[in-house]
């Protein structure tokens, strides 16, 4: 099965829909879709990434993390909580990153939305995306991503590193 996502330039504009393999080349720029969900403790819920995926399997990344076909951000954003983590809550969008290695990676939308105790108990991580999921709290993650960097997507890294420069706070939903 053939899937399409969206190929777009070094400004993010959409350059055409392309098969998901040829972004394994290193040779194509595309979207991403990041959720940064917390629950009532104001924990992030992190994915270690499942040892099949082909781009940076076994590391830990966002709640949810997806790539974006041809739909909006916040598209992507619905569908990808529905598939990875088996629930949908309200989210907002924080911000856009960049990941541009020459011209390879993408541009990540990151977003932030909050599960009540309850909603957290439904969770059902896919196991084709992640091996596991765990609370974490948000200081300390951003210790871990400064003290082994290797452990974590690239995004993930620049993203938690933004918020507490930034101020945290700020980012809370």
């Amino acid at each position: 099965m053939v899937e399409l996502i969206s190929e777009v330039d070094k400004n993010d504009n959409f350059l055409r829909l392309r098969d998901r393999e040829d972004f394994y080349s290193g040779e194509h720029i595309h979207r991403a879709a990041q959720l940064i969900l917390l629950n009532p403790e104001n924990e992030m819920l992190v994915q270690k990434r499942s040892s099949r995926k082909r781009w940076y399997p076994n590391r830990y990344t966002y709640s949810v993390s997806g790539t974006v076909a041809d739909e909006s951000y916040e598209a992507c954003m619905m569908r990808e909580m529905r598939e990875e983590i088996g629930i949908s809550v309200p989210f907002r969008k924080l911000f856009k990153i960049s990941c541009i290695f020459g011209n390879k990676g993408a541009f990540h939308m990151i977003f932030s939305g909050r599960c009540s105790a309850k909603i957290a108990n439904l969770i059902r991580p896919d196991p084709e995306e992640a091996d596991y999921v765990e609370w974490i709290d948000l200081e300390e993650l951003y210790r871990a991503v400064r003290a082994e960097p290797e452990k974590y997507t690239p995004s993930l890294r620049a993203g938690i590193i933004k918020i507490f420069q930034e101020g945290y706070e700020k980012y809370l939903f």
